[in-house]
C-alpha cells in the first residue's frame, strides 16, 4: 500500500534528524583536529584560552556542518540506504565519543598521579608576604603555614577595604606556593625602592626573610599563586574588619 504525503514526510524528518545526529561528533572530531592544526598551530595561538576558544568554535561550525549535510542526504536517500548510512556514521561517531572519553580518564588518572607524587615532595613550611599597596588585589599581607603532620595549609590575609581574612588553602595551592618559593630562591637580589616584600621558612632551613619581590620571574611566580588561592578560597574564609593593628602590622609574622 503506498504511503500517504504525510508518512512520508514523517519518515524523511526523523531519517534527517538521526543521521544528523549521527555525524555530528564525526564534524566536531574532525573540527577539532583542523582547529588545531591550522588555528591555533600555524596561527602561533599555543595553548592560550583564545587558541582553546578558537578550535572549539572550529569544531563546533564542522559539527554543524556535518549535521546539516547528513540530515539532507538521509532525508533524500530511500529509507534502506540512508539506515546504513546512519548506522555506519552512528557507529564511527560511537567510536569516536569512547575514544574521546577514554583518552580523557586516562589523561584525568595520569595528572592526578604525578600531582600526588609532586605534593608528596611538598615539606612543611612558613610564608609571609606584604605588599606596600594596602588596596593590593586580593590581598596586600598575607601569611600562610602548611603542615604536613597535620595536612593543614591555614592563611591569614589582609585585604583591600580593610577585611581580615581567615581561610585554608587547598592541596593545589600548597603545591604552587611552595614551587613558586623554589622559584624564587633563584632570583637575583633587588635594589632600589621595594613594594613588594617575602620572608618564608621551609622544613628545618635557615629562614628567608625580608626579600625585595619586586623583579624576578620566581617572585611573579609566588604571587600569581598566592593571589590564585586567595581568589578561589574566597567564599570559604572568614573575614571581618581588621583593627588598626591588624592593619598596620599585616597579617602576620613568621618567628625566628
Amino acid at each position: 500500500m503506498p504511503q500517504s504525503g504525510d508518512t512520508r514526510r514523517t519518515g524523511r524528518r526523523m531519517r534527517a534528524v538521526a543521521g544528523a545526529l549521527s555525524a555530528a561528533p564525526i564534524g566536531f572530531a574532525a573540527g577539532a583536529l583542523l582547529g588545531v592544526r591550522y588555528v591555533a598551530v600555524q596561527g602561533g595561538a599555543g595553548v592560550s584560552g583564545a587558541a582553546a576558544f578558537a578550535v572549539l568554535l572550529a569544531a563546533l561550525v564542522i559539527a554543524l556542518l556535518a549535521a546539516i549535510a547528513m540530515g539532507i542526504v538521509t532525508a533524500y536517500l530511500p529509507p534502506k540506504p540512508a539506515r546504513v548510512t546512519t548506522i555506519v556514521a552512528g557507529g564511527i561517531s560511537l567510536a569516536i565519543l569512547v575514544y574521546v572519553v577514554q583518552d580523557f580518564v586516562v589523561h584525568r588518572i595520569e595528572r592526578a598521579r604525578a600531582f600526588d607524587v609532586a605534593y608528596a615532595r611538598v615539606p612543611s613550611f612558613e610564608l609571609a608576604l606584604t605588599a606596600t599597596d594596602r588596596q593590593r588585589r586580593p590581598f596586600s599581607t598575607l601569611a600562610f603555614e602548611a603542615d604536613r603532620q597535620s595536612d593543614t595549609r591555614d592563611y591569614e590575609a589582609l585585604r583591600p577595604g580593610g577585611w581580615f581574612c581567615r581561610g585554608g588553602g587547598r592541596r593545589q595551592d600548597s603545591l604552587a606556593l611552595y614551587q613558586g618559593i623554589r622559584a624564587a630562591e633563584k632570583d637575583p637580589a633587588a635594589e632600589g625602592p621595594c613594594y613588594r616584600r617575602a620572608t618564608w621558612r621551609v622544613a628545618d632551613e635557615e629562614p628567608v626573610r625580608e626579600r625585595c619581590a619586586d623583579k624576578g620571574e620566581g617572585f611573579d611566580v609566588l604571587f600569581a599563586a598566592a593571589d590564585e588561592m586567595i581568589d578561589s578560597t574566597e567564599r570559604y574564609a572568614s573575614c571581618r574588619q581588621a583593627s588598626d593593628l591588624q592593619s598596620r602590622n599585616g597579617a602576620a609574622t613568621i618567628d625566628g
